[in-house]
């Protein structure tokens, strides 16, 4: 390899580098509200990074021989190959979570989605002795091997999975429009194609990098339809939903008006930062009762509304209990000076024959009996 293709080679890798660590020190400072939704970011520029600094000494090796170079050469590129379809099997992840706001629903998806990138690991586990995808000549050459398509075959099946995740999105009404998916997948599948035609053209992970700047610019938008308290979509997301399943005709959604029981005693004992601290707790609660048919919302103040489609209301008291013993088990752990209750009131969404104002009176009648019956319970009189 001349000099020439070495400078490339430097210099590309060294911008997706600082792209990344840039797109780094910008999240650190924009303190965003979404932990469980940037950790798996955080895994995608760290896996970026990794992989533009691998892929480079991969190329700096090539071709040289001293101590250990061969068994070096293997891990280097082994790494590669496996980072590649590790970062498709991440951003498969933290598509749906930006979708759904669901633990619940990542977790079912990485079960599943792991298979192929399992694949991926085996193949390169067992790389060095039967040269599947790569082998390293004498001479320290790399090599592609004869099934190399197959690590790309998965990494484009990661792709388009994304893809497909939105699209579903879509149809079951429960989306953002402007979702960056193709942000990130057209300058993937760009760079794949141009290093993998062009052997001695470097252009896969920094294409990557790039993308992650398209996609971030991009979330920013998207965090004016997310309350940056509770972590959970706003009321002009709900509206959007709403209004979608409005004219669909959609049918088997049903709506759970939250109330936290006593919030005004909450802020007056403990001061307003326990308040807004119950507000991101009861966040992080309902974001682990979700699964990929729900949505919660942070309706206003202390108030929150689930949105679920099921075909039987049985699911909805289901989950009404098990949001009560999400709240149970927190109050447990006893990390806060006070106790979370919740009063919880539903109803069905006839998308044909009643209006938006009306499911959502409806939600709140039934959420006020609760609460009424819980003050009579603990033997206060009071008016929420």
């Amino acid at each position: 390899m001349n000099s020439g293709n070495f400078v490339e080679i430097y210099a590309v890798n060294l911008i997706g580098i600082l792209l990344m660590m840039f797109l780094r020190l910008t999240r650190v400072k924009s303190n965003e509200k979404f932990p469980n939704g940037e950790k798996i970011f955080d895994i995608l520029i760290w896996l970026t990074i990794m992989g533009c600094f691998i892929e480079m000494l991969t190329f700096v090796i090539d071709g040289k021989i001293f101590p250990g170079c061969k068994i070096l050469s293997y891990v280097m590129n082994s790494l590669c190959y496996i980072g590649t379809c590790t970062v498709g099997y991440f951003w498969c992840l933290y598509v749906d979570f930006r979708l759904h706001k669901s633990i619940n629903s990542v977790y079912k998806q990485a079960k599943y989605l792991f298979f192929p990138l399992g694949i991926d690991i085996v193949m390169n586990l067992f790389n060095y002795y039967n040269h599947w995808i790569f082998s390293i000549t004498q001479d320290n050459v790399y090599q592609r091997g004869q099934f190399v398509l197959v690590i790309y075959v998965i990494l484009f099946f990661y792709f388009f999975y994304s893809i497909y995740l939105v699209e579903k999105s879509k149809r079951k009404g429960l989306d953002i429009k402007f979702f960056p998916v193709y942000y990130f997948v057209i300058p993937c599948i760009t760079g794949t194609l141009i290093q993998g035609f062009f052997y001695g053209i470097t252009a896969g992970w920094t294409s990557v990098a790039i993308a992650f700047i398209f996609v971030y610019i991009q979330v920013q938008s998207m965090n004016a339809y997310v309350d940056s308290l509770s972590g959970l979509y706003n009321r002009r997301y709900m509206d959007h939903i709403l209004s979608t399943f409005k004219k669909r005709g959609q049918q088997n959604v049903y709506g759970i008006m939250i109330d936290v029981n006593d919030f005004k005693s909450i802020n007056d004992h403990y001061g307003h930062f326990q308040g807004d601290n119950a507000i991101r707790i009861i966040g992080e609660i309902l974001t682990k009762s979700l699964d990929e048919h729900c949505l919660a919302i942070r309706y206003a103040g202390d108030e929150f509304i689930f949105l679920m489609q099921s075909d039987s209301e049985t699911d909805v008291k289901l989950m009404i209990r098990k949001i009560e013993d999400d709240i149970d088990e927190w109050n447990q752990t006893g990390k806060v000076p006070f106790q979370l209750s919740l009063a919880m009131g539903y109803s069905q969404f006839d998308t044909v024959s009643t209006d938006i104002e009306k499911f959502l009176s409806d939600m709140d009648k039934e959420m006020y009996l609760a609460k009424k019956n819980y003050y009579q319970q603990i033997g206060i009189d009071r008016r929420h």
